[in-house]
């Protein structure tokens, strides 16, 4: 019960400071700021909590996986969104996002190489990124909107870490970068903002992989030498320096 009450109010306190945080500083620094681990490091913590450590190290080459998989929707919503409305363009993404999941899941790569291949896809998708069409649209906001973002996200968290024991650690792994956030994310911007906004956002999320990947990676190895609490920690902190770095650079 006491977990379950911790995701029912983490959850929606992480995205409700990831979107202020976006209106405050613009949509390539909140792009960088979604992309730190606020969803995937819970849900990891979750698996450990009710699975297991072992469970929760076993998962995160799937979830490397489920990153190859992001890079395939953000750099498709950024494509797509130049020329439909949101609904589509969230339809062709996904359908990107699930072809791109099971090509990675089924040639078996190992944790290391999917690692490398992460990285070089996120080099390679920001070399072909789609450019903007044009300067974003005045924002516009919806009323209740970071409420419905923190539900959706919420509900999210419980229902994968619910089904993590019926699922496995390889698929639980591939489905906790889901892009539940970056749905979000896409779809308001999109919808409110304009298509160059989204593009904006999105390569701002695909730069921050770089250090979210590399959080999960230190993962598989720190998780069993030293506390959650020093792993994630740890983590955390060369993740955001990592951030930090790419945004100069790209």
């Amino acid at each position: 019960m006491n977990i379950l009450l911790l995701k029912v109010t983490l959850m929606p306190s992480v995205i409700a400071l990831v979107t202020l945080a976006i209106r405050k500083w613009g949509n390539k620094l909140g792009g960088l700021i979604g992309s730190l681990p606020w969803v995937a490091g819970p849900i990891l913590l979750f698996f450990i909590l009710e699975q297991g450590t072992d469970f929760g190290i076993h998962s995160i080459r799937g979830t490397i996986i489920g990153v190859l998989a992001l890079i395939s929707f953000c750099f498709s919503y950024s494509a797509f969104s130049r020329t439909f409305t949101w609904l589509p363009t969230l339809l062709l993404s996904y359908v990107a996002y699930t072809v791109t999941a099971l090509f990675y899941n089924y040639v078996q790569l190992s944790l290391v190489v999917s690692y490398a291949v992460a990285i070089g896809s996120v080099l390679m998708a920001l070399v072909f990124f789609p450019a903007p069409t044009g300067p974003p649209i005045t924002a516009r906001r919806l009323r209740y909107d970071i409420l419905i973002r923190m539900g959706v996200a919420t509900v999210f968290v419980v229902i994968i870490t619910g089904l993590a024991n019926l699922l496995g650690p390889n698929w639980s792994g591939i489905l906790t970068p889901f892009p539940i956030l970056t749905s979000i994310l896409a779809i308001f911007s999109h919808t409110l903002q304009g298509s160059s906004a989204t593009i904006a956002t999105m390569r701002g999320l695909v730069i921050g992989l770089f250090g979210f990947t590399t959080f999960l990676f230190l993962q598989a190895f720190w998780l069993s030498e030293y506390s959650i609490a020093a792993s994630f920690g740890m983590a955390f902190a060369i993740n955001a320096l990592i951030n930090l770095a790419a945004s100069r650079v790209w």
